[in-house]
């Protein structure tokens, strides 16, 4: 899958805040506001800061500073899409990469969580195999039955679907799949290919391991149907 970093002329179109701690500039995204015991004054501490902060309060060990550069890459139709990455400790040494949508974290994003005494760019080997992997999967496919008909409609690939559940600013719930918001109507829609079907929701971490396939192994209901006996039933023509 082609990839490559992106230039630094892209950061310019990304808002930034200044750290209160070490007073660098960074990408507004990346910060954690702290507030005081007392009612203080709430401190914005930026991905390196916080760590730092973090490991003490936790006893972790202080994670190595890298500012891992945005990474275009292409998913299975050749779009392309640009991750920028966030290091994190937290209960773990995490790190999270998103796509912007309007300057926010949005479209496509993935997470891993490891042992706080991972080496940080192992952990980020492992998300960008995480990355490329999900991006060759799609799980949304078009009924493609032409321009002239004016109905074409999205439905799912396969009998299993992965997305995020988030929420727009006005509080209307939304599901992320292939990158791409709909609303739960929408995304209801996809699925009256099935209709009749049964179906089972089941939620996970950003940073958990989960089957990614649109169409995962199941047992077969009709196991006694074998495809061997069916083509021995089948009547021979001379």
């Amino acid at each position: 899958m082609e990839n490559k970093k992106v230039g630094q002329n892209s950061k310019s179109q990304i808002p930034t805040e200044i750290c209160d701690t070490c007073r660098k500039e960074n990408l507004a995204f990346g910060f954690t506001h702290l507030t005081s015991k007392d009612g203080g004054a709430c401190q914005k501490l930026c991905s390196e800061c916080y760590n730092q902060f973090h490991a003490m309060q936790s006893g972790f060990p202080r994670p190595e500073t890298v500012n891992f550069p945005p990474v275009m890459l292409h998913d299975s139709v050749g779009k392309a899409h640009i991750f920028y990455f966030d290091v994190r400790l937290s209960t773990g040494l995490g790190i999270k990469s998103f796509e912007l949508v309007d300057g926010s974290p949005g479209g496509y994003q993935f997470s891993v969580l490891e042992h706080p005494d991972t080496p940080v760019q192992e952990v980020y080997a492992k998300l960008y195999k995480k990355i490329e992997a999900g991006l060759a999967v799609r799980y949304m496919r078009s009924s493609d039955f032409g321009a002239e008909l004016h109905h074409d409609r999205l439905y799912i690939k396969g009998a299993a679907v992965n997305g995020r559940i988030c929420q727009r600013a006005d509080g209307t719930p939304v599901v992320i799949v292939d990158g791409v918001e709909y609303t739960w109507e929408e995304f209801g829609e996809t699925l009256t290919s099935h209709e009749g079907f049964q179906f089972r929701l089941e939620c996970f971490d950003q940073c958990e391991e989960t089957e990614i396939s649109p169409n995962p192994q199941r047992p077969d209901p009709v196991w006694w149907l074998a495809k061997t006996d069916l083509a021995e039933q089948e009547p021979q023509y001379h």
